[in-house]
């Protein structure tokens, strides 16, 4: 059984396509056979990673059931499945988490976030009340700015919501650079050095190919 990820919040704007498609690139590239699925109707994640990384697997399913009765079968077949969450269908991200592992919610900087971040909490805090434990979540930080603080608002919000918060990933042109380019962020040479480093060191620190059954 592969380790599913789903990455989500219902916030749009806030990194999930970019941060969704660097992990199944790096999976595809130094853990085994990935499949990325893409729940969003402009499948822009999709074409990306066709573009980045030809060998990961793409599917498309939109709707909660597609998510029910065709991940678990896809986990069987792969090492990792990760999930590219929607924007504003909570019943799709829902469904995602009753089938995730781990549960990877990105989260921005701006005050408006942090609305976003005590919603996603509380869907994952109700798969764990039907699941009897999983999905595992964390907390991830993006598009940090150097030496600036967040919103007292979301400051308070990530201190209060009971899971693990990453470091995150700070603000880099790299990762629009490779958004644009249909690339990935360690193929941009030194522009995307830094980059590079923070997804591979985030990546490790969640131990997310080993998080199946993790609660």
């Amino acid at each position: 059984m592969g380790t599913v990820v789903g990455v989500t919040n219902s916030q749009a704007g806030v990194g999930k396509t970019t941060l969704a498609v660097h992990l199944a690139g790096w999976s595809q590239e130094n853990i085994g056979r990935t499949a990325f699925v893409d729940t969003d109707v402009r499948v822009h994640g999709s074409s990306w990673l066709r573009q980045a990384s030809a060998k990961a697997e793409v599917f498309r399913l939109l709707t909660p059931d597609e998510i029910l009765d065709q991940v678990p079968e896809l986990a069987v077949q792969f090492d990792v499945l990760v999930i590219d969450g929607p924007s504003g269908l909570p019943e799709l991200t829902r469904a995602i988490l009753l089938v995730a592992h781990l549960a990877l919610v990105v989260c921005g900087g701006l005050t408006s976030d942090a609305r976003a971040v005590h919603e996603a909490i509380h869907v994952v805090r109700q798969a764990r009340k039907i699941r009897s434990g999983p999905p595992q979540a964390v907390l991830v930080p993006n598009k940090v700015r150097v030496r600036h603080r967040p919103p007292r608002e979301l400051s308070d919000t990530l201190k209060s919501v009971g899971i693990p918060t990453m470091t995150g990933l700070r603000l880099d042109r790299a990762l629009a650079d490779a958004a644009e380019q249909q690339t990935l962020v360690w193929r941009l040479g030194a522009c995307g050095k830094r980059a590079a480093k923070e997804i591979a060191d985030l990546i490790r620190a969640l131990h997310f190919h080993g998080a199946q059954g993790a609660s």
